[in-house]
């Protein structure tokens, strides 16, 4: 269930060094190897929340929780669900040989057969925005709330699509932040992404770094409705977040009316069940 083929950062680096990473590969974070030791994990929060360190060894979280290859998919489940972490090392002694995410572990869950419906896992307190809401505000609005996605509404109440942290903290966001920050470069496009062209407000986002966002309705930017029903089997509802690449589902009821959202996190805790 493990991914063998770890990318990893080394120390000595930099911050230029683990956004080449992200961006190379498309991830989010890497561990961190010294002397063919794992000492550490860098995310993309951590680049955010430390604008002013280069270094990777201030970057980084050193001595990260880590599991053994031997150990059972439930200590992993059970480490996952119960901290707020989202991916964790996997070694072989000392060695790093693979790495396993919360998302790994939804994609099993896809290729099962669990009948289990989600109802159980439903979280009821949702943070919903409406669709012509600047994306500056929902930003606000997520932060505020401490919410990772909100369901999007259209005036009729329906849900119409999904804005999450995906969306507001994108690479492309993180360099040109960073770029802006550091050597305060200026442009003369009119790029409506490049920071001399956003004239708005400036957020806090997710207590990690001041971002600014457009502010154009958040139905510009946002990914396209799915949704599942209570009595959706957990197997199903796994596959839906795979294709769409979200890690909260939108549940409704009977009437087509929000009634939560199931968690990534919540929805492995059904293997502890099994």
């Amino acid at each position: 269930m493990m991914n063998k083929n770890v990318i990893y950062a080394t120390l000595p680096g930099t911050r230029e060094n683990v956004l080449e990473l992200f961006k190379k590969y498309e991830i989010s974070a890497v561990p961190v190897m010294k002397n063919d030791e794992l000492v550490g994990i860098v995310t993309r929060k951590d680049i955010l929340r430390k604008i002013e360190e280069d270094q990777l060894a201030l970057l980084m979280t050193p001595d990260p929780v880590t599991v053994q290859a031997s150990d059972s998919i439930n200590k992993v489940v059970e480490i996952l669900s119960t901290t707020p972490f989202r991916r964790l090392p996997v070694l072989d002694g000392k060695k790093l040989v693979g790495i396993i995410t919360v998302r790994d572990i939804i994609a099993k869950i896809a290729e099962m057969n669990i009948e289990m419906p989600v109802k159980d896992f439903v979280t009821p307190r949702v943070v919903c925005v409406w669709d012509e809401t600047p994306l500056s505000i929902v930003g606000e609005v997520m932060r505020l709330s401490n919410s990772e996605l909100c369901p999007v509404l259209d005036s009729s109440a329906s849900v119409v699509g999904v804005v999450d942290e995906k969306i507001m903290l994108t690479e492309t966001l993180i360099e040109d932040f960073i770029e802006q920050t550091q050597y305060s470069s200026s442009s003369d496009t009119d790029d409506a992404w490049t920071w001399d062209a956003i004239r708005d407000i400036t957020i806090k986002y997710f207590e990690v770094s001041v971002v600014k966002l457009p502010k154009e309705p958040v139905k510009n930017f946002m990914k396209k409705a799915v949704f599942v029903y209570p009595q959706t089997p957990v197997s199903k509802c796994a596959r839906e977040m795979v294709r769409n690449d979200i890690d909260h589902m939108p549940v409704l009821d009977a009437e087509n009316r929000l009634m939560g959202l199931v968690h990534d996190k919540d929805i492995i805790k059904v293997l502890l069940k099994k």
